[in-house]
């Protein structure tokens, strides 16, 4: 697990496969499986996953990402975003 993500490789909706990706499924759409057609949904909880789709992340890995940039962790040397713009 990474940082509260399971499975970070995984997309959070819902295709099956390694993955749940597919280019030929989108969200809400329809695909045939084995000649049986089926609806593209979502993921119970998108909270943990760091994919939303396989090309998009979710809310939580973009607040992630943020939290990370806005503190100063990926700056050097280490300046949270608010006193990078704050006036002199």
């Amino acid at each position: 697990m990474l940082v509260g993500f399971e499975h970070p490789l995984v997309a959070c909706y819902d295709y099956g496969g390694k993955y749940n990706y597919s280019e030929e499924a989108i969200c809400g759409g329809n695909i045939s499986v084995n000649g049986k057609s089926i609806t593209v949904g979502s993921c119970k909880d998108p909270s943990v996953r760091v994919s939303w789709d396989g090309v998009h992340f979710t809310e939580a890995a973009n607040k992630f990402a943020f939290d990370l940039v806005s503190t100063g962790d990926f700056s050097d040397p280490p300046i949270p975003l608010k006193l990078a713009c704050h006036p002199r």
